[in-house]
C-alpha cells in the first residue's frame, strides 16, 4: 500500500505527462487510491517483488497507477481487458519520451518494459482482470 504522499505524487505525475485514463483516479479519494496501488507486478507477487520491480522500474509507477485502478474497476469484459493493457504500452511510451530524451538509452528500456509489462498483462492477466467483476457479482452490485 502507498502512502499518501506518494499517491499525491504519482496523480501529479499522471497529470503532467497527460497519461491517458487518468480520469479514473478523480472517481476516488486519495485513501481509496493508497489502498488499490500496489505498484508494479501483479497483486499476487509478493511484497519485496513488487518493491524490486518499482525499483528497476520507477518511471512506469504511474503508468501502473492508471492501471491498478482500471483493473479495480473491471467490467470484466475481453475489450475492455485489451484497452487497459493497450493504455498501459502508450503510457509507457509516453512517459518515456517525456521523462528521457531521444539519446538517453533509458528512454528506450522504458518503451520495451512497458510494452512487455503489457504483453505479460494480456497474456497472463485475465484472471487478475476478472477477479473485481465476478466479486462485485457475487457482492450483488452490478
Amino acid at each position: 500500500m502507498a502512502g499518501i504522499d506518494e499517491i499525491k505524487r504519482l496523480k501529479g505525475l499522471c497529470e503532467e505527462y497527460g497519461l491517458e485514463g487518468r480520469e479514473i483516479l478523480a472517481s476516488h479519494t486519495d485513501e481509496e487510491l493508497a489502498g488499490i496501488f500496489n505498484g508494479i507486478g501483479p497483486e499476487a507477487f509478493p511484497q519485496w517483488l513488487r518493491a524490486a520491480l518499482d525499483a528497476l522500474h520507477p518511471s512506469l509507477a504511474p503508468v501502473a497507477f492508471i492501471h491498478d485502478v482500471e483493473w479495480s474497476e473491471s467490467d470484466g469484459s475481453e475489450e475492455s481487458f485489451a484497452e487497459s493493457n493497450a493504455r498501459f504500452r502508450k503510457n509507457g511510451i509516453t512517459v518515456a519520451c517525456a521523462a528521457y530524451g531521444w539519446w538517453r538509452p533509458r528512454r528506450y528500456k522504458v518503451m520495451w518494459d512497458a510494452w512487455k509489462f503489457a504483453r505479460i498483462c494480456q497474456r497472463f492477466g485475465w484472471s487478475a482482470w476478472r477477479a473485481p467483476y465476478e466479486a462485485r457479482q457475487e457482492g450483488g452490485e452490478a
